[in-house]
């Protein structure tokens, strides 16, 4: 069974912290090396910065290594228009503090989601597997009966029971 990326030790921190700092800050992408410089280090979850973006596609575009290296941008920034600087660059604005906020919701709701589907089996499989050990118990105790040999009970035992005789009284 695939384990979902978001369910990995760190990914939630590493995908935020992604997030804010592709949304907020003035390079609308960033190498490897850029990455690890402004979050002080590589990501707790993965070996790099860019493998958590390539299995983070619904928030991180990667750009693969050619002529410049390997980079990654947010999607929802390189989706707005482009607007020329004073230098004639084109650049992507920055994205409001509300949308970087609904990113980082959306993260955090995909990871509760992928949490809770990797727990759903235990609602099912657990009362399933009480129900088979009670099943086979209860086979059980009826097969432990049925061999056994009965004892006879009943009034005619009872009579036939030792009994000591009382006294004869005189006449």
């Amino acid at each position: 069974m695939n384990k979902s990326p978001y369910l990995l030790d760190g990914r939630l921190s590493d995908v935020m912290a992604m997030i804010q700092v592709l949304a907020l800050s003035e390079k609308t992408r960033r190498t490897e090396e850029g990455m690890t410089g402004e979050l002080q280090g590589p990501p707790k979850s993965a070996a790099n910065w860019i493998a958590v973006g390539l299995q983070h596609r619904e928030f991180f575009r990667v750009k693969p290594e050619g002529p410049k290296p390997a980079h990654i941008s947010l999607i929802a920034r390189n989706a707005q228009e482009a607007t020329q600087d004073e230098g004639g660059e084109q650049k992507r604005p920055l994205l409001s503090s509300d949308a970087t906020a609904k990113l980082m919701q959306l993260a955090v709701d995909l990871h509760a989601r992928q949490l809770q589907r990797s727990e759903a089996w235990r609602t099912t499989v657990i009362p399933i597997v009480i129900a088979v050990l009670a099943a086979v118990a209860s086979i059980f105790s009826a097969f432990i009966n049925i061999t056994q040999k009965p004892q006879p009970v009943g009034f005619a035992g009872i009579c036939n029971e030792a009994r000591p005789l009382a006294a004869e009284s005189p006449r």
